[in-house]
């Protein structure tokens, strides 16, 4: 019997999103993509999220799809043997041109928010602070998490639990989201902060662990915990929010 456990973020980042995260990890030249690695690397992080069953949207595939006819082109002799005198075109001039308008797209979103946060303050009205956890501090909250830094960190302990062996009968883990909630909370009970690598480094069954991914993202979803991430690409620490 197989279970299946779906969840479905409502803000869910794009392809051009992910292509950038890679670009920004690396530090690649984005005018100069190296398309091999980067594709490889999207299939992998596609085949995660069918891993834990997050509702892919057609963009993401459409973008796997061009990323491969990109990478074809460029393993054709008469681009891979062109010197750079040949006026031959880069197959991967549009997807470059793609994620730099997207990009100064993002950043002028940005300043537009930064705007409203600076003009807001002039329509001054009392405001309401009983609901403000004032046990938050700004100093940790350093940096903004995203699904992808989430999808990495999972990805990287999938990659360290070892293929399970093919048994000869079939067996049937039971495992559901309510009780790694319960497992999760149990964290908690003495303090209100745990790193995400204390959680998963005593479980060493990959369904137990993609079910409790799986109950990390819809307690996130749920506003019963938060994610901190107090450098970049580093391990995040979940804490249970009050």
């Amino acid at each position: 019997m197989e279970r299946k456990y779906q969840i479905n973020l409502d803000t869910f980042e794009g392809p051009l999103d992910l292509l950038l995260y890679f670009i920004k990890r690396d530090e690649l030249n984005i005018y100069d993509i190296p398309i091999a690695k980067i594709t490889k690397e999207y299939l992998e992080y596609l085949n995660v999220m069918h891993t834990l069953n997050l509702q892919v949207a057609g963009e993401f595939v459409a973008m796997a799809s061009n990323l491969m006819s990109i990478k074809a082109k460029m393993l054709l002799p008469r681009f891979a043997e062109a010197d750079d005198d040949d006026d031959i075109e880069d197959p991967r001039n549009e997807l470059i041109q793609r994620l730099l308008e997207y990009q100064q797209y993002k950043e002028m979103g940005k300043e537009m928010q930064k705007l409203e946060a600076e003009n807001i303050a002039y329509f001054h009205r009392n405001p309401n602070l009983s609901y403000i956890d004032k046990s938050v501090k700004a100093d940790d909250v350093l940096h903004k998490i995203s699904l992808f830094d989430i999808l990495t960190a999972f990805k990287n302990v999938l990659d360290k639990i070892p293929d399970e062996p093919t048994p000869h009968g079939v067996y049937f883990e039971n495992v559901s989201i309510e009780e790694q909630t319960q497992y999760l909370y149990s964290f908690f009970i003495k303090k209100r902060k745990v790193n995400f690598s204390t959680i998963i480094k005593t479980i060493k069954s990959r369904i137990v662990l993609v079910v409790t991914f799986v109950t990390i993202l819809e307690m996130i979803k749920n506003q019963e915990i938060r994610i901190i991430q107090k450098k970049l690409f580093d391990d995040f620490v979940i804490e249970k929010v009050e």
